[in-house]
């Protein structure tokens, strides 16, 4: 993971389709994780609302704190999968999470991404929507719960743009 201020020294010195190079075509933008835990071993909790929409109120409030998830580079078409388990692209050390939770689908043609449950029993929710099992096209700047785990779903250059802008 990288902070913030890591990436606004990179935004900084870099153009856009550089940044977007190095990052990729989205990122996810999280909260520090709280205290680890042996996620694999830890019984799966199930994802409350008041706990989804406080996560919701830090993402947008607090962005100087907030942690970029790196991501595998992505071909054209790719499938990441979400998950507590250390094998997943997107691995996420909380009970809230299943073992396998969730895919993202990123297609560079139309350039979208889409995020499906895997029939998790804690839920992935798209600004505080329950998914189900239907697929749901990502938009920039969609907040994406999996379990009680928050992230800002953002277009590279969405990112780029506020790390180049003064600090409010």
């Amino acid at each position: 993971m990288l902070s913030i201020q890591e990436l606004r020294a990179l935004g900084a010195s870099l153009t856009s389709g550089a940044f977007r190079r190095q990052l990729g075509p989205f990122v996810l933008v999280q909260r520090p994780p709280g205290r680890p835990s042996s996620a694999v071993l830890d019984p799966t909790r199930v994802a409350s609302a008041g706990v989804i929409e406080k996560g919701m109120l830090t993402l947008l409030f607090e962005f100087e704190e907030l942690l970029i998830t790196t991501l595998p580079p992505l071909a054209r078409v790719e499938e990441l999968s979400v998950g507590r388990l250390p094998d997943c692209d997107v691995f996420i050390d909380d009970p809230s999470v299943s073992k396998r939770h969730a895919v993202l689908n990123w297609s560079d043609s139309p350039a979208r991404c889409t995020v499906r449950d895997l029939g998790s029993t804690n839920g992935t929710f798209l600004n505080a929507n329950s998914l189900s099992a239907r697929e749901a096209v990502l938009k920039d700047g969609d907040i994406l719960s999996f379990g009680n785990v928050q992230f800002w779903y953002l277009m590279t250059d969405t990112l780029h743009a506020r790390l180049r802008s003064p600090r409010r």
